[in-house]
This record gives C-alpha cells, sequence and structure tokens, in this order.
C-alpha cells in the first residue's frame, strides 16, 4: 500500500489513529467475519515494513509505540544489507519519535556487493523493518519515493499461522521464521501470523487466496485452536485447507510444534492437520520441525530464539528442495 509516498509492505489498510495512522495487516471486511480478537493481532506490526527511495539526504520517519511488556525496535536495512551500528536499529517509545535515516554514501559499494552476492533487494531501497507491537505512524519529512518494482525481488512468501508466525520471542523482526525463510531463498515475504487468533476461518482462507501478491506459503495451523472441539478444529481444516490447496499455488503446512505442555490434545489435532493436508498440499509435521523441549521459552509454549532458527532453517531445506527446479532463481525472480 502507498501513502505518504511510502510503500507500506504488508499493510492492508491505514486508519487514522488519534494523532496519527493505524496500520492493519489485514482488512476489516476479513477482520468482521473473524473471532473478536482479530482487530488487536490485525494492527501487529511484525511483518510490515516501511519501504522507500530517499532522494535527498536523509528523511525523518515520525512513529510511536502502543505500551506492551515487549521493548518496541525497529531495523533498518539498505536493500538486502542491514544497516551499520549507527542506523541498525531504533528504539520506539509510547512518545513520539522521530528516526532520522540518512542515504548511504557508500550506494556504490553497496550495489557492487548486491550485484556480486545476486542479493534480491536493490540497495536504493530503505527499508524500516517494524517489531512485534503496535506501531503508530505519525507521518514523514524528506525527499522520498517508493521503490521501482526492479528495485524489489519478484518472487514472495506468504506465512499464516499463530504468534510463533507472527514473531513472538523472536526478539527482533528479522529472526522471524516467514523473514529468515524468505532470507535464505532470496525473496520477499508477507507475514500474516495472528497472535492467538490463528482460528483458520473461511473468511481468511477466501482472502489469502484472492491476492495475487504471492507465489507460494506456508501454513501454521492447531495451537491457537486447542480450546475449540474435535469436530470443530477438523470442519475448520478441512475447509481452510481445501480453499488454499485449490488455488494452485504451492503451499507448505504444519501442525503445532512442540511445547512443554500436555501433549494429548495437540497429538489428536496434529493428526487431523495430516488428515486434510497430507493429501493436498506440502506436509510437515509440527515436531518434525521443532521437538526440543530446551528450545522452548519460558512460557512453556513460544520457541526461543534457537527453536525459531531451528523452525527456519529445517522448513527452508524442506521448501527449498520441494519447490518446482528454477521456481526461484538467485535473484528472487518467480517462474
Amino acid at each position: 500500500m502507498l501513502f505518504q509516498n511510502i510503500e507500506f509492505h504488508n499493510v492492508a489498510e491505514i486508519v487514522p489513529y488519534e494523532e496519527g495512522w493505524k496500520l492493519y495487516r489485514i482488512p476489516a471486511a476479513v477482520r468482521a467475519q473473524a473471532n473478536a480478537g482479530l482487530a488487536n493481532s490485525a494492527a501487529y506490526s511484525t511483518g510490515i515494513e516501511l519501504r522507500m527511495r530517499i532522494l535527498g539526504d536523509y528523511a525523518d520517519v515520525h512513529l510511536r509505540s502502543v505500551p506492551i511488556a515487549e521493548g518496541q525496535m525497529a531495523y533498518l536495512y539498505y536493500g538486502s544489507i542491514q544497516g551499520g551500528w549507527q542506523q541498525s536499529s531504533f528504539i520506539i517509545t509510547p512518545e513520539r519519535t522521530t528516526i532520522r535515516i540518512p542515504r548511504p554514501g557508500n550506494l556504490a559499494q553497496l550495489q557492487q556487493i548486491t550485484d556480486s552476492a545476486s542479493l534480491p533487494f536493490s540497495p536504493e531501497v530503505v527499508r524500516l523493518v517494524l517489531p512485534y507491537g503496535n506501531i503508530i505512524f505519525l507521518g514523514i519529512e524528506g525527499d522520498v519515493a517508493p521503490p521501482m518494482p526492479e528495485h524489489l525481488p519478484k518472487a514472495t512468501l506468504l506465512s499464516y499461522g499463530s504468534s510463533i508466525t507472527h514473531g513472538s520471542l523472536a526478539l527482533a523482526s528479522p529472526y522471524t521464521y516467514p523473514f529468515r525463510i524468505a532470507q535464505k531463498l532470496g525473496c520477499d515475504y508477507l507475514n500474516l501470523g495472528c497472535a492467538g487468533t490463528c482460528h483458520c476461518e473461511k473468511a481468511m482462507a477466501d482472502w489469502l487466496v484472492s491476492r495475487k501478491d504471492w507465489h507460494f506459503a506456508t501454513l501454521e495451523m492447531g495451537v491457537n485452536m486447542l480450546g475449540f472441539t474435535e469436530k470443530e478444529f477438523e470442519e475448520r481444516i478441512d475447509t481452510f485447507t481445501g480453499i488454499l490447496a485449490d488455488d494452485g499455488r504451492p503451499v507448505f503446512a504444519t501442525s503445532i510444534f512442540h511445547f512443554n505442555g500436555d501433549q494429548s490434545k495437540a497429538d489428536v489435532f496434529r493428526a487431523i492437520v495430516r488428515k486434510y493436508a497430507a493429501p493436498r498440499m506440502h506436509f510437515t509435521d509440527g515436531l518434525a520441525l521443532l521437538e526440543r523441549p530446551e528450545y522452548i521459552s519460558q512460557d512453556m509454549v513460544h520457541p526461543s530464539l534457537e527453536g525459531i532458527e531451528q523452525v527456519s532453517r529445517r522448513w527452508y531445506e524442506i521448501i527449498h528442495r520441494e519447490l518446482p527446479q528454477g521456481f526461484i532463481t538467485r535473484k528472487g525472480e518467480s517462474r
């Protein structure tokens, strides 16, 4: 979505809010047909990037955070290359926070590295990667323009799932598994993790397949639905996976990862996901992606950094192996 000469990547709606704008990853029409909690998780900012070309010397981006328990830190990339220590990260406070982003003085060198390594993003594109939380956009000052299509990857991974997909306990947005898998593959990503609210509604499935801005997807299903009955869960999974499978784009599905709690109902739900996903798409059991108790954080549910890295690495290897040869080139172009 373009707004104030910025591409708001992974934003479906920008809504006036107090003295700024709230950024929603999922539109109101879909939220209205889903569970009530989605109104909150759809506004969480992980997976949102403010992308722009800086035409002058610098741009000032004005933001503020809605207070939550976790610290709010934005991360800066020049294309695929992380910003240097002077511009690598920025704390966003509940007060008006100004982030000054300079146009790099070594752009030619960054371009040479990008070309040599066939990196998917042009360093002309500044990417301000927002944190796990609710960030309010207050405006921008400076001469900026949106990225050109040739500056961006041509293939995009879409990821739907729980807060584990969204990035809770990743500590930094670039360590979420959708970000890391896309980085390894050399493509773009859309993070549609829904913290606590991944309920696999039909409206969500219909919206996902209506989008033409992704080329393959990952689905993490089950952990947010352990309060459902087995019958309710099975009906949801049957419908949801059926809609995604009928779309025809490659889909990689998984079930509940290991967590340090009662596994009895989780095992039943894992079997239900396998029943419907395995014949319809590329299925990997959640325990094949993450099975180690010591890779779960103190809350007993969310993977630690080590757990997230294990999911990223193992799922990347599967996706890389199963995608048709040439589906993604090193430059991120889709076939």
